[in-house]
């Protein structure tokens, strides 16, 4: 179980497929974790402000309204995703510049200060966070902010569980989960790119579904699983590896409301001196 961080090509194509549900897959539940990150940017007028990996643009527009009439750059690999956040920018009268590219490359290319805010939500899965968060702090003014939401390593355990015993009875070796375990790596590589930590906090929510199969789906809808190898089998294969997945989430984890899955998030807020 892992997502596309070692396929580019899988990352664009999964969000262009998914990209009109993602919302309602996803972004409607998270919220409150992203309203809480906006307002901890403590953004402002005329300031100049980046989201990394900005998905349809559900937490760009509320971010581009406070710093408005000043420019908002909206970045992400998949076109599908950026048309979404181009057409709800244009909506309402605001100016959005788009950008496809992937955040690391962004980040490496764009002019040191350039920034007064920096956001970046549920993209660490996708790129090499060890090595491109410590680079973060040089997009940033003095004074400016990141804010930074991240899904954790402990996030769904009970298909976690379900992957790992699949692939010990296949005699399988699993793959390493590509986001964190903790947030405390994350605030020793941002600190160590110059940038001092002024907060943090975690999110938690469960989601429920009708069956262990519709969980399976979701999962693989929203691109929270991903892998190379999925790409290469055709719809009847997938269908069965969906039945039998969630068959084993269904007999393990089913309750009353339904089949769970929990999710840990963690946000930071940290700013360059």
């Amino acid at each position: 179980m892992t997502s596309p961080n070692t396929d580019d090509q899988l990352f664009q194509a999964t969000y262009d497929r998914v990209a009109a549900r993602y919302d309602d897959l996803w972004s409607r539940n998270v919220r409150t974790p992203n309203d809480r990150l906006t307002r901890a940017l403590n953004l402002r007028r005329n300031e100049r402000l980046v989201d990394l990996a900005c998905g349809s643009g559900a937490a760009t527009l509320p971010m581009m309204r406070l710093v408005s009439p000043g420019e908002t750059v909206a970045v992400d690999p998949s076109e599908g995703m950026l048309s979404l956040a181009r057409q709800r920018a244009l909506a309402e009268g605001l100016q959005l510049s788009a950008v496809q590219a992937k955040a690391e490359d962004f980040i490496a290319a764009a002019p040191a200060g350039s920034f007064d805010a920096v956001s970046m939500r549920f993209a660490l899965a996708y790129l090499d966070w060890q090595h491109v968060l410590p680079s973060m702090g040089r997009l940033l003014r003095s004074g400016g902010r990141l804010g930074l939401l991240t899904s954790l390593a402990t996030s769904a355990p009970q298909a976690l569980t379900i992957y790992h015993r699949l692939a010990a009875s296949m005699d399988i070796t699993p793959v390493e989960l590509p986001t964190p375990a903790a947030i405390g790596p994350v605030e020793e590589l941002l600190a160590r790119g110059g940038l001092r930590i002024e907060d943090r906090w975690h999110y938690n929510f469960r989601l429920w579904f009708r069956s262990g199969a519709e969980a399976t789906r979701w999962l693989i809808d929203t691109g929270y699983i991903a892998h190379p190898a999925l790409a290469s089998l055709d719809d009847e294969v997938i269908d069965s590896l969906v039945e039998l997945f969630g068959t084993h989430l269904e007999n393990e984890y089913r309750e009353d409301e339904g089949v769970p899955l929990d999710f840990f998030l963690a946000g930071i807020l940290a700013r360059r001196p």
